[in-house]
């Protein structure tokens, strides 16, 4: 059994959602219904695996918000340094 953190990264056809764990470069394929309420693309979990299958998962809320508050820094710093785009409209 081994704990690893990972992030849900789409869910296809409103049916499968498909998680990335980085550290170990696995990529878990769950149906939805299988997913706390909570969950959209962009949420991090606490995954518990055992024989490469997720036997449990949990909403980590903390890394979840590292991440989106990193994502918009670094968006408004993109944004700040941007001088605006090259082509004119005629």
């Amino acid at each position: 059994m081994k704990q690893v953190q990972g992030v849900l990264d789409e869910i296809v056809d409103g049916q499968t959602a498909v998680i990335l764990v980085e550290t170990t470069k696995q990529t878990f394929h769950l149906p939805v219904s299988q997913l706390p309420e909570e969950s959209q693309e962009g949420i991090w979990y606490d995954i518990r695996v055992e024989s490469d299958q997720i036997v449990e998962l949990t909403i980590n809320e903390e890394k979840t918000k590292q991440q989106k508050d990193g994502i918009r820094n670094r968006l408004n710093r993109l944004r700040k340094n941007s001088e605006g785009s090259k082509f004119k409209k005629k």
